[in-house]
């Protein structure tokens, strides 16, 4: 199946139609934990907060067998069970459990709170999102030990921030087009998005009705989603205005706030933070097998990094260099490798 809308970065707005990719209230597969009143890093809290989840396989005896795969930005677990992502665990030996992030929309987000709606919702970080899934998995599912935290893009984040947040909790972890903190690159495309979306005069400053297109937001995403050869290759000349045309005409199908909340989450990542910035000692704090995948032509979230990390942790590196850029997360090689790393 194709995995490419998922993980379409932190900034991807699915450039489809709305209806194709809803949820529904026909939806079973989807649960609730409701883990209460939610401390944040930054001394607020979430009201009444509630992480989305779907499993597939079963829980063993000793409730040791679970992998759980976080969403990327803007991703639901709803789209990761549409389009097959976590088809590289194996279901019929593992318990997976599919999470949906703070602020997508399906976790508590800004779009979804009653007593915190739209900005006055608190802004998270991914430790953030990382210690809400740990409260829900041990007092709500009393899962006590993974296997594994696998995750690509903002799910790829979150899963190093599982090994430094809770180093005894999993035997390996998978990042996948992730890194251990943002480069100045990172940073200025991301802030640039943020003033694209906020200039936007449809946004009201938080406070819409309708979730605004923000076509100069789009324009930033796609410029970056793959790569220059790509771009050409997959969009002619004489066909560029009729494209372009379609980007635009179609709404966002993720709410502006819920994402720029992600975004913001993402521009303050840095796994090194509880060591002094020293992503060196950092290393040291990991026990799990890590295996690094990073596509060296990667403009989303730049992979210089992520593979040094992978040197600093003695663990399995995969580099690709695919014209294809963020959107390698799709390919055959980060599915096999992911697959491969897990059955060991």
């Amino acid at each position: 199946m194709n995995r490419i809308i998922l993980f379409l970065a932190l900034i991807l707005q699915l450039v489809t139609k709305q209806n194709a990719y809803s949820q529904t209230a026909a939806d079973t597969r989807q649960q609730y934990a409701s883990i209460g009143d939610f401390p944040l890093e930054n001394g607020q809290h979430i009201v009444d907060c509630k992480i989305g989840y779907r499993s597939f396989g079963k829980l063993n005896a000793t409730r040791s067998n679970a992998v759980i795969y976080p969403t990327g930005g803007g991703g639901t677990t709803f789209m990761m069970e549409l389009f097959g992502v976590g088809e590289d665990v194996d279901t019929t030996r593992f318990y997976l459990i599919l999470i949906d992030a703070l602020g997508n929309g399906v976790s508590s987000s800004p779009s979804n709170s009653i007593s915190q709606p739209k900005t006055l919702f608190p802004q998270f970080s991914i430790r953030d999102m990382v210690n809400s899934q740990y409260k829900m998995l041990t007092e709500k599912m009393n899962v006590q030990h993974l296997i594994a935290v696998v995750g690509g893009s903002m799910g790829g984040c979150q899963a190093l921030q599982w090994a430094v947040s809770y180093p005894n909790f999993m035997d390996k972890v998978v990042s996948i087009e992730a890194t251990p903190r943002l480069s100045t690159y990172d940073l200025l495309w991301m802030y640039t998005y943020t003033e694209a979306v906020k200039s936007d005069t449809a946004y009201h400053g938080g406070n819409y009705t309708v979730n605004p297109a923000s076509p100069l937001a789009v324009h930033v995403s796609q410029l970056l989603l793959t790569t220059p050869a790509n771009m050409n290759n997959t969009v002619s000349v004489d066909s560029f205005s009729t494209w372009l045309t379609s980007l635009e005409k179609n709404p966002f199908t993720v709410d502006c706030n819920n994402f720029l909340w992600q975004v913001k989450a993402m521009m303050m990542h840095d796994i090194s933070t509880k060591a002094g910035g020293s992503l060196e000692n950092t290393a040291k704090m990991i026990k799990a097998k890590m295996l690094i995948i990073a596509n060296k032509q990667d403009h989303i979230i730049n992979q210089t990094l992520s593979i040094k990390f992978a040197g600093m942790t003695n663990a399995e590196l995969v580099v690709m260099d695919s014209d294809l850029g963020h959107l390698v997360l799709s390919d055959k090689i980060p599915i096999e490798a992911t697959r491969k790393f897990l059955s060991q």
